[in-house]
């Protein structure tokens, strides 16, 4: 059957959860409709309406040239929020794509190799209630209990590992032991979490150091849930590029008893060559590159960097890149773990490249904390710690519109 609809309308809308999770909508004739989601950023909903002159029009039907033919028109302006923007609105195009074709997307990128998908869980040792704004500045939003968003005012907030004024209640090893349990008795059979933690130690917030006596703190708690978790159950760690090569290769070696699936982003991406000493340097796998864009940063993080598991975001690299950058890694014999910080729009979009690629390690569910993550799918999304696609056109996710506006975020359009 050939694809006769035309597009007739984009339109987004922003949902205020742990991050703004930037909603895309694709009409097309005959009502149909695709969902997809951007990467959160400065200014991406606006760059995705942007687009609408060069889609209106056109047919949903082969999203890899209608990607090539707005990339091509961006070009002077990426990589960074413009690839946000062009990954919703190619997530939207498959999701439309299939619909038209009554096929899951997963077919439609050649077939899956697995029915289900596994999932990290992205853990904390405390509530995790935290919800960022665009330039991940701190917020209270009304799900929060608060009243609604509330302005950013005083100092700019890092969000960097070390000593902390303000904090008043670190969490203790009881605390770590806890929540692994928690999620381990949900059904994960693996978590990950954060090195850069809040510590009582004052260090210097813009060196990337790493002091011996927050080494000892940091292990102490990570041994706490790999001893309440058991072998069983997989352990990552993430550093979220905050420390030096030295220091990164102190952290790594102390963490190295625990036997981890990784150490993510111990140390910026670029430029690669760090990366080579490091891994050289410890035996747990590096993984990196959720703030990567193109096909060639991720080849020279495999053939120059040379780390053992690479990190994708596929809102940031769209479904396609991302499937690309799998066939790379695969030829390198390196697994994918897929970040994701997505609403279940941009989850589910990447648990279909999770399934249709061979070389999938992981896939980061960074929701734990949203108490609406559920109800905006219209159901439960994760059972006993895996996504088991269906074989429903598109996405194969309802969208909860109701919900959505519940939790809009009332500055910006909604699918207006």
């Amino acid at each position: 059957m050939d694809c006769q609809v035309k597009i007739t309308r984009v339109t987004t809308a922003v949902v205020e959860a742990n991050y703004d999770w930037v909603l895309v909508r694709i009409d097309a004739e005959g009502g149909l409709y695709g969902i997809g989601e951007a990467y959160m950023g400065p200014g991406v909903p606006g760059i995705v309406r942007e687009f609408a002159s060069l889609l209106v029009g056109a047919s949903p039907e082969g999203p890899q040239v209608l990607m090539r033919r707005l990339r091509g028109a961006s070009v002077h302006a990426a990589p960074g929020a413009v690839d946000h923007a062009l990954a919703g609105i190619e997530t939207a195009l498959w999701d439309l794509l299939g619909k038209v074709y009554g096929q899951p997307v997963w077919k439609l990128l050649g077939g899956r190799f697995r029915e289900s998908v596994r999932v990290y869980a992205d853990c904390h040792a405390g509530d995790a209630l935290d919800s960022l704004s665009a330039l991940l500045q701190p917020r209270t939003v009304g799900w929060m209990g608060g009243g609604g968003a509330t302005p950013q005012t005083g100092e700019l907030s890092l969000k960097h590992h070390g000593w902390n004024p303000e904090e008043r209640d670190f969490p203790t090893p009881d605390d770590y032991r806890r929540r692994g349990r928690e999620m381990a008795e949900r059904g994960f059979t693996a978590m990950k979490f954060d090195a850069d933690i809040p510590t009582p130690y004052p260090t210097d917030e813009y060196n990337r150091s790493l002091s011996r006596v927050e080494i000892d703190y940091v292990v102490e708690r990570l041994a706490a849930v790999r001893e309440a978790i058991g072998p069983g159950v997989d352990l990552a760690v993430d550093c979220h590029w905050n420390y030096t090569v030295a220091d990164a290769v102190k952290l790594g070696k102390a963490l190295e008893h625990l036997d981890l699936l990784w150490l993510e982003d111990p140390i910026p991406p670029r430029p690669i060559e760090p990366l080579a000493h490091l891994q050289s340097a410890i035996a747990t796998p590096v993984s990196t590159g959720e703030n990567l864009y193109a096909i060639e940063d991720f080849w020279d993080l495999l053939t120059v960097g040379r780390v053992r598991v690479v990190a994708p975001d596929v809102q940031k690299t769209g479904l396609l890149r991302a499937m690309l950058i799998a066939q790379m890694a695969d030829l390198r014999f390196v697994n994918l773990a897929i970040h994701n910080i997505a609403s279940p729009v941009g989850f589910v979009a990447a648990a279909h490249v999770a399934a249709a690629i061979p070389n999938f390690l992981a896939l980061e569910w960074h929701g734990a904390s949203v108490p609406f993550f559920d109800e905006l799918a219209g159901g439960p999304v994760i059972d006993r710690g895996y996504v088991r696609l269906s074989d429903r056109p598109g996405l194969g996710i309802d969208l909860n519109v109701a919900c959505a506006w519940k939790y809009r975020k009332e500055s910006e359009p909604f699918f207006e």
